[in-house]
């Protein structure tokens, strides 16, 4: 793709997507000389120490774009001299940001395909779109044209679905926490869209009741949802299984104790998603950032068997067809725990 040798890159992720660039900052970290990135200040806080305290990385931060607007302007428009300039995430909220000029060698990481670029031929049911008529409206008559003109300034743009971008690249370990019980983390806010937690009562229903562990919903559980689910989810748990939740967003050591602590990962990945007015193919349209969790922090990680498995990841992720296999992981690991 490129002609010459990359000395020096810029990243600029203007959301909260900490898990992409600490990925990226992990391949190109002994690759490049300087690489310099501006991000939300937040993304600062889940990036390793090791990592973050390298000499080569210029930080630079800002807290919203329209605070903050002439000091990104500013600073994208330094980037010319760079011979790869990424933008990590491109959402609508920034197609009304005026950029006089792109550095050159600019590439732009798409996270979710059908959105950007297949939206007729994957239209999400008529029902979803009665749900959400407002942001129709909007994409049509704004969004649009707009997302056209921004695609259009990107020299490059690539994929993050599977990874095809970055080849096998292994974060070093984590230190662990000692835990004298079987912990399974699910990463992530307990939300309907996109994860499938109806899996879950069937899964402690299963569990033999002499099996003692922890389930851990490693995200903000607020939602009318989710307070649904754990109402349903502590009705039915052994004495010998403990829940534990957040009503509150959270930060991240709190985040790193646990999934270093943790014996598994869970990822319940339902196969569509709807984003957009567009149901996006996870995996193979749309990335999950639970994945990424599981590269960091080098824990074994229970996924649907459809997903798609990059290379470099098959000796972490377990993939199952029917909870049994799932129990039948925790019950051997239980037997070694003991």
């Amino acid at each position: 793709m490129f002609s010459r040798k990359i000395t020096k890159i810029a990243l600029f992720e203007p959301e909260m997507h900490h898990e992409v660039l600490e990925m990226l900052l992990g391949y190109f970290i002994e690759k490049v000389e300087i690489i310099s990135i501006l991000t939300q200040k937040e993304n600062v806080h889940f990036i390793d120490n090791p990592t973050c305290l390298q000499s080569k990385l210029d930080w630079q931060t800002f807290e919203n774009n329209r605070k903050d607007k002439i000091f990104i302007r500013n600073w994208i428009s330094d980037q010319q001299e760079v011979d790869l300039f990424i933008w990590i995430t491109l959402s609508p909220g920034w197609y009304s940001f005026k950029i006089e000029r792109m550095p050159e060698n600019s590439m732009l990481l798409i996270h979710n395909l059908h959105f950007w670029f297949d939206y007729e031929n994957h239209k999400a049911p008529i029902c979803h779109h009665i749900k959400t008529i407002w942001h129709q409206w909007i994409y049509f008559f704004s969004y649009r044209e707009k997302q056209k003109r921004w695609l259009s300034r990107f020299r490059f743009w690539n994929s993050l679905v599977s990874f095809p971008f970055l080849p096998p690249q292994r974060i070093p370990l984590q230190h662990s926490h000692v835990s004298n019980k079987i912990s399974v983390v699910i990463p992530g806010s307990i939300r309907k869209n996109g994860r499938d937690y109806g899996l879950v009562i069937p899964y402690i229903e299963k569990l033999p009741s002499s099996v003692e562990m922890e389930l851990v919903f490693l995200g903000e559980a607020t939602s009318l949802f989710a307070r649904r689910f754990l109402i349903s989810v502590n009705k039915i748990k052994p004495h010998s299984f403990k829940i534990i939740h957040f009503d509150h967003y959270v930060p991240e050591d709190l985040f790193r104790f646990y999934m270093q602590r943790a014996t598994f990962l869970w990822i319940p990945l339902i196969p569509h998603r709807y984003y957009g007015g567009v149901l996006e193919k996870i995996g193979f349209s749309a990335i999950t950032g639970g994945l990424l969790d599981a590269w960091k922090y080098q824990r074994k990680c229970f996924l649907p068997q459809w997903y798609p498995i990059p290379a470099s990841m098959k000796k972490l992720v377990l993939p199952y067809h029917h909870l049994d296999e799932i129990i039948q992981h925790i019950s051997v690991s239980r037997r070694h725990v003991s």
